[in-house]
Order: C-alpha cells, then structure tokens, then sequence
C-alpha cells in the first residue's frame, strides 16, 4: 500500500469538521450523497445573487452509494502537492464551463470553506462508510457497511480505524438479502504521528512502517492528496480542480470537484461535497471511482471539535509498539525519480 493511499484516507474523513470553539455535534447523517446530480444553478450566499431558483431536496431522493477507497488509491508515491507545475497538455479541456456569475458564487464559498477550516485544532468522531460496487455487489444496496473512529490533532497527526464491518449477504435470490456483521473481520487501522504514518495488517501481523518525507513533517494534512476536503485555501483548491455548485437547499450546499492533474485523475473521477450552510463544512463526502461504477460515501456523526484533549487522545498518535508475535516493516521513503516519475500533469 503506497504512501498516498493512507494520507488520501486521512485527507478525506478529516474533512468533516464543524469549526467552532469547544466541542460541538453535528447532526448524525443519513444516506444523503445523491447518485447523480442534476444540472442546477448555485443558490444564493452571503448576498451574491442567485442566478436561479433550486428545487428543494429531500432525503428520499438521495443515495449513498461508493466502493472502498482503498481500491483506486495506491498510486506511486508522488511529491506533496502544493503549488502545481504543469508538464504537458491533455487533449480534452474542463468537464464543464461556467459563467461570471457561477465562477464568482463558486469563489465565495471557497472562500468561506477556508475562512471555516483556519481555526481547527483537534476533531474526533464516529463515522459509517457505505461501499457500493454493482458490479460485484448488489445494484442498488451497499456491498459494505462499515462504522469506525476518526481522531485528528492539527498539524499532521490522524487516527483511522475500522470497527465494525457488516457483508450484504442474499442466501436466496428471490428474497432481499441481509446485512450480517462479520466477527472475524478486521478493518483498516492506520496512525499517523507526524513522522510516519503506521498501518496494522492483521492478516500478515505486520506493522507497516511509511516514514513521511521531511518537506512533509509539521505541515498540515490540507495539502494531502485530497486538500479540498479540508476547506484547503481556495487558491490551492482551484489550481488543481475543476469546481462548480451543482445543487443546494436552504440547509446545504452541493460542491462537485474534478480533478485537474493526472495523479490525482488516477485516484477518483471525480469528487461530491455536501457542505452545511451553518458551518461550511462537509456533512457527506462521495467519492466516484476512476472505473465510472464504483462509489464511496463517507457520513459523519457527532463529531467533537477543540474539546479538551485527555491522556488518551494524545496517545492516539504516539508511535505504536510492534504487537506481540508481529514483525515491524519499515518501507523506504521514495527517491526523487520516483516523484518526478509522478509529477502532476495538468487535464486542460
């Protein structure tokens, strides 16, 4: 598993932090990432005028649907992604165009998701990740359910675990399946203090070691694979995505991102936000995989935001011991013709 594969799963579910002093919560979120998104105008925020009326959207005309992450990350290591220098030219152009008005309400709200990230210093919180694959799973019901732990200390330290995964189990093809917990079954768990990000897999007992790079150490996870999830400077955000509002309603707001950059291309399709007017930030997040079908939803529920931080949250990212009857694998950090190999070229 590379580098980016970890960092990318700790960029995306990071982002779900409401920003605000103390703790706060979030309304738990149902499956609320729609499928497809109709072609909407933005609706009005902070004063810029609306270009057009939007429908009212319920839950009911929604869908989660996605496949495991994990299954379209592991791309060669690349350098951190900051300012991007383009290499050459693609021969297609944006997924779409927008006009002086779109362009300026997409602005404003990436400027108010940035406004509302700057003040973040620790998060925790559960979270269900549904897995869709129609291909291997059912057509229209997730594959996977999972539920599992997010904690996050700013700059640069995370914690991801898996803790319960049911399986979509269907014994008879003509009545409905089920959804049975699989006992057995360990999901992901990833650390990262800092220095290094360490991944536990149970099926080989290996503690898997990445050092992070040192232009990497103390810098913020914005700037990860997926940096527009965290409300990353808006700057940042446009240089390396396409953005457009495609739906809204008076509690939400709809952001579709596609990918500027062949690596980042590699990795996701494209990507849907669903952020909360209040907080500006993401309720649900749905990745689309590069294979066109597959789809990943991640859905927040009652995070807690700068609260008091306690003996045990600190130790969440100290540098894990190598269980007992484990081997610890420490990888190599990737040379600079790796990362040239994977330098960033621009889709436009």
């Amino acid at each position: 598993m590379q580098l980016s594969m970890r960092l990318l799963t700790l960029t995306l579910l990071i982002c779900s932090v409401p920003t605000v002093s103390g703790q706060t919560q979030l309304p738990s979120t149902a499956a609320t990432v729609p499928q497809q998104f109709p072609a909407e105008q933005p609706t009005a925020l902070g004063g810029l005028q609306q270009p057009s009326q939007l429908p009212t959207t319920t839950l009911e005309q929604t869908q989660a649907v996605g496949a495991p992450l994990a299954q379209v990350t592991s791309v060669p290591a690349q350098q951190p992604p900051g300012a991007i220098a383009p290499t050459e030219q693609a021969a297609f152009g944006p997924p779409f165009q927008l006009d002086a008005v779109e362009q300026q309400f997409v602005d404003q709200i990436l400027q108010m998701w940035e406004n509302a990230g700057a003040n973040i210093k620790t998060y925790d919180c559960r979270f269900e990740r549904w897995e869709y694959d129609p291909v291997f799973g059912p057509s229209n019901d997730p594959m996977i359910k999972c539920t599992g732990q997010l904690t996050y200390a700013k700059p640069d330290k995370g914690s991801f675990k898996i803790e319960d995964i049911q399986r979509y189990v269907q014994k008879d093809p003509e009545k409905p399946g089920e959804y049975v917990l699989q006992k057995e079954e360990v999901g992901e768990h990833w650390v990262c203090d800092g220095k290094a990000i360490y991944e536990y897999k149970h099926d080989k007992k290996q503690l898997v070691v990445q050092p992070l790079p040192e232009e990497m150490r103390g810098k913020s996870i914005v700037d990860g694979p997926l940096p527009f999830l965290f409300g990353a400077e808006a700057a940042k955000l446009k240089a390396r995505y396409w953005i457009r509002s495609r739906q809204g309603n008076a509690a939400e707001i709809w952001l579709e991102a596609y990918p500027r950059t062949q690596a980042d291309a590699a990795n996701y399709h494209h990507v849907d936000v669903m952020l909360e007017r209040k907080t500006m930030m993401p309720k649900a997040i749905q990745v689309h995989m590069p294979n066109g079908s597959s789809r990943a939803v991640y859905m927040f529920e009652k995070p807690s935001v700068n609260g008091a931080l306690n003996q045990l949250f600190g130790a969440l990212f100290n540098s894990p011991r190598t269980p007992l009857g484990w081997t610890r694998v420490v990888e190599e950090l990737p040379t600079a013709p790796q990362a040239a190999q994977s330098s960033d070229t621009q889709l436009k």
